[in-house]
């Protein structure tokens, strides 16, 4: 049983009359859930500076080692335990993003401190922080910009608590984290 093309034709011609009076949506089907996070800023380097203002972070000491798939997580003491839980399962709403993918450490440290610094969360909301995961390094190479961000985000006095992102959010690639107001 093979159709003519007479058949065809005719069908064609049946379905665009059909739709002739149908008027095209001009939108599209997608959902943007979130603004796309803005690049970092770095701060230009003046001739004098040796030592960046506002550096509080010690570069020094004994430093957790991590992996790609470790999960981050560390409270103060003082945070209630219900804020804490949301916080792990990202049920606080995000209100600044930043991103540290293809920095140095050095201008890492500087735009997070920059970031703390400026970043002004609303009550129950936090920010989100992706450092990355090292994934275009050699396997089993320990993630070196996620180590110095929890070993950082834990000496810093504004952050509160933090913990790795959900998947949707980075997963261990990125961090939530409350910061004082």
């Amino acid at each position: 049983m093979t159709k003519k093309k007479s058949d065809n034709v005719s069908e064609e011609s049946l379905f665009l009359k059909a739709v002739s009076d149908v008027e095209r949506l001009n939108f599209s089907n997608k959902v943007e859930l979130r603004p796309a996070p803005v690049p970092a800023k770095i701060r230009p380097n003046t001739e004098d500076e040796t030592t960046p203002a506002g550096d509080m972070l010690s570069d020094s000491g004994e430093m957790e080692k991590v992996m790609a798939e470790t999960v981050l997580s560390h409270c103060r003491s003082g945070i209630q335990n219900r804020l804490y839980k949301r916080l792990r399962r990202g049920k606080l709403l995000i209100t600044e993003e930043l991103d540290l993918h293809g920095l140095s450490l050095k201008q890492a440290k500087q735009v997070l401190l920059d970031f703390i610094q400026l970043a002004y969360p609303m009550e129950g909301c936090c920010v989100c922080i992706v450092h990355g995961k090292n994934n275009r390094s050699q396997p089993g190479q320990a993630p070196i910009m996620k180590q110095y961000v929890n070993y950082w985000l834990q000496q810093h006095p504004r952050v509160l608590a933090f913990h790795s992102a959900q998947p949707r959010d980075g997963g261990t690639g990125s961090v939530y984290a409350i910061l004082k107001r």
